[in-house]
């Protein structure tokens, strides 16, 4: 019986991408820091709460262009294949965070670029709470969201606003921008397509490095991407891993027909 890449093994699956011994500090800190991302399923009960690939496909809906939530902005990227640009801002006491964003990030000519080319995400710290009912107050969410931010604030190293980081999906920081001067708009969008096209490049070499530890794109009927392991087969059902741990169920009968092709492949391989 055809079991997938882990011999049918439904155990928790957490992903490293370095080799430790060659691992450098700013390595090692980015493994921890992916590490505190992934999200893990129930140990006792592998499928619970698990959704399906079909589900996850399906873009979510978000008030204008930008992702305030950095874990879906990065999901998002590493589904598209994308990098990220992450702007840590304070819209309420930063006045050059204003300036970038009105004579950059609201621009036309950027919007165009940005839409096509980088999963884009604001980190506000000008921050607001909402009530959640009994014993979630707006203060504790507030709190938390603060929280939050000031823990991704010092992962990157962020000093100062605005600040704005061109990174892979993978959490690689390939360059980062530091303050703002007023009417640097064509100079600030070349840099911003230069390192984004480096981020793309950087992406698709560790892309390549996952692939040889089983990882690949599949590809739904609708032409829709996720690059995930196969991690369990049984009868047309299926289990992937995302590069950060996130497992989803999958349907054969919804996948494309090169990915039908492949494993029906598999599959007369491990019948020899």
């Amino acid at each position: 019986m055809f079991q997938g890449a882990r011999g049918g093994s439904d155990a928790q699956v957490k992903v490293t991408l370095e080799d430790p011994s060659q691992l450098t500090p700013e390595s090692a800190e980015r493994i921890r820091a992916r590490e505190q991302d992934l999200m893990w399923t129930d140990p006792d009960n592998p499928e619970k709460g698990m959704e399906e690939m079909e589900e996850v496909m399906t873009e979510r809906v978000r008030r204008g262009p930008w992702f305030v939530s950095y874990s879906e902005a990065r999901r998002t990227a590493m589904r598209k294949g994308k990098p990220m640009l992450v702007w840590f801002t304070d819209t309420q006491f930063s006045p050059l965070c204003r300036s970038l964003d009105d004579e950059v990030f609201s621009r036309e000519q950027f919007k165009q670029w940005a839409s096509e080319a980088v999963v884009r995400v604001r980190l506000d710290f000008n921050v607001k709470g909402q009530s959640a009912g009994t014993g979630r107050s707006a203060m504790d969410d507030k709190i938390r969201k603060e929280n939050y931010l000031q823990a991704l604030k010092h992962r990157y190293k962020v000093l100062g606003f605005p600040a704005v980081l061109i990174m892979t999906p993978d959490g690689t920081v390939v360059s980062r921008y530091r303050g703002y001067k007023k009417s640097y708009f064509d100079f600030y969008l070349a840099r911003l397509k230069n390192d984004a096209s480096s981020a793309f490049k950087l992406h698709q070499k560790w892309q390549k490095n996952m692939e040889r530890r089983g990882y690949r794109e599949w590809k739904d009927l609708r032409g829709r991407t996720i690059f995930a392991k196969l991690t369990r087969y049984r009868g047309g059902q299926m289990i992937l891993v995302e590069p950060d741990g996130k497992r989803l169920q999958a349907k054969e009968s919804n996948l494309s027909k090169g990915d039908r092709a492949w494993i029906a492949e598999q599959r007369a391989k491990s019948r020899n």
